[in-house]
């Protein structure tokens, strides 16, 4: 099952973000997992501009993806959905979760757009993720991203 969170989600999406900042490549994950303000600063300032799936297995949580409707940066008078956070726990990867969570992202994406809300709406490759085929579902490559670290 896979639906929008609600605040009374915050430990349970807590707990999927820390999963996710255990696996991820960003050098500043290892200190953000144990910021627990931060995190739930993160979760409810989600809530308030974007939005957060959770997918579950019955009542077990088991995969999240995090949106934000922004502002363009370079003409403010154009939003955008943003993908923060798409992340499946391992033992799930081989099943339909994830997919099932980017096809409500992009449901809403889609939705958007079709209301003039948005321009566009952006996903993320990271180094650590798998190859996916992101132009067969119209998305276009725009940039490479290229991050160093002290």
């Amino acid at each position: 099952m896979i639906r929008l969170a609600t605040s009374a989600d915050t430990m349970k999406i807590v707990g999927l973000l820390r999963l996710f900042l255990s696996e991820t490549s960003y050098e500043q994950a290892k200190d953000a997992i144990d910021d627990l303000e931060n995190l739930c600063k993160v979760v409810w300032t989600v809530h308030q501009f974007g939005y957060i799936w959770l997918a579950f297995d019955q009542e077990d949580p088991v995969g999240l993806l995090m949106a934000v409707k922004e502002p363009n940066m370079w003409s403010r008078n154009h939003k955008q959905l943003r993908e923060l956070v798409w992340y499946v726990r391992p033992e799930y990867r081989t099943s339909t979760v994830g997919g099932k969570l980017f096809l409500k992202y992009c449901e809403l994406g889609d939705d958007l757009m079709n209301n003039n809300i948005i321009e566009g709406y952006f996903t993320t490759r990271m180094a650590t993720s798998p190859d996916i085929n992101l132009e067969r579902r119209g998305f276009r490559l725009k940039e490479y991203t290229y991050l160093k670290e002290r």
